[in-house]
Parts: structure tokens; C-alpha cells; sequence
């Protein structure tokens, strides 16, 4: 049997060819040079950004709106919504419903694991919070995995991961 793809040694699931880390667990596979590494002295650095994204990381802050939250994917020079609204859901829509959604349906949401209420992301003071919303493939904010409904803090540049979607946030701190 032939895959598409390499097992992660940790959680045993399988990962895209070129995965750098499992998108499953995080845990980095074998080889990925230190610039990816998980230990205490590279805290705060985020390991999802190889050098390419860091160019686009620089280019796309500099649009972080003067107010609101800029959502950007990893594959637009623009962001795909600029919510400024105190709180609001990522996911898909489904329906008709009250609630702010950001619906990543049409950037391929479903096929990316997004779940219909993924995450929610709410104004706290001065910054945003993420809280994942008990999604069925998981969330991580820069290289830190989401426990359901515990608000996690967000800083402008956040890389975030909604099942196997990528995204990223920007705002003025």
C-alpha cells in the first residue's frame, strides 16, 4: 500500500509529504533544523514561518487595520474580512443564524477540516483572544494547541491553524 504522505512518530497519524510538523500533534519530525524547534530558548518565535512567509508575514502587517481584526489566508496578499465587531465565530456556514460568521466555506473550509463554529475570537482590552469551540480537528495558535473553551491570547502576526486551514491575524496592538 502506497501513501501520499509520512506518519508522525508521536500521535501516528498521517501528515501531507512535505509536512515540516505533524498538523495533527505539532510534534516537528525528524531533521527540521532548530528554527522549527519546540524548546523553552525559541519562545516566541513562531515555527510555522519558513523565510518566504516571513517576507509575506513583514509585507501583510503593515496592513493591520486601524481598527478591527484583518483575517488573512496563507495564499492572499489581502485580508479576507476585517471584523470589528467585539466577538465573532470562524467557521462555515451552514444557515441562517445570528451570529457574526466568518465563513470559510469558499476558501475550501470543508475539505481543510474547518468545523461550522471552529473558533471564536473576542476583543479583550487592548488585544483578541482565541477559544476554540470544541472543533472536531483541533486548533493551534502559533505552535500552542487549544484546549475547548479556554481563551488563549493573540498577538498581531498570529499564525492559526483551524484543522489543517491556516490563517493569520493583524491588528494594532
Amino acid at each position: 500500500m502506497e501513501t501520499n504522505g509520512k506518519f508522525c512518530p508521536q500521535c501516528k497519524r498521517l501528515n501531507r509529504a512535505d509536512a515540516i510538523i505533524c498538523e495533527h500533534c505539532g510534534k516537528p519530525f525528524d531533521g527540521v533544523p532548530d528554527l522549527y524547534s519546540t524548546t523553552s530558548e525559541m519562545e516566541g518565535k513562531t515555527k510555522y514561518f519558513p523565510d518566504e512567509l516571513k517576507v509575506k508575514k513583514e509585507r501583510v502587517s503593515r496592513a493591520a487595520p486601524a481598527e478591527g481584526i484583518a483575517i488573512y489566508t496563507n495564499d492572499l496578499s489581502y485580508p479576507i474580512e476585517v471584523c470589528r465587531v467585539n466577538e465573532f465565530i470562524i467557521g462555515r456556514l451552514t444557515g441562517v443564524t445570528d451570529e457574526k460568521v466568518l465563513d470559510l466555506t469558499p476558501y475550501n473550509g470543508y475539505d481543510q477540516g474547518v468545523s461550522r463554529r471552529h473558533l471564536m475570537i473576542r476583543r479583550d482590552g487592548k488585544g483578541y483572544t482565541a477559544t476554540d469551540l470544541e472543533s472536531s480537528n483541533g486548533t493551534w495558535v502559533n505552535e500552542q494547541r487549544l484546549h475547548p473553551h479556554h481563551p488563549f491570547p493573540l498577538k498581531t502576526g498570529s499564525q492559526i491553524h483551524l484543522g489543517q486551514m491556516q490563517i493569520f491575524v493583524f491588528f494594532q496592538e
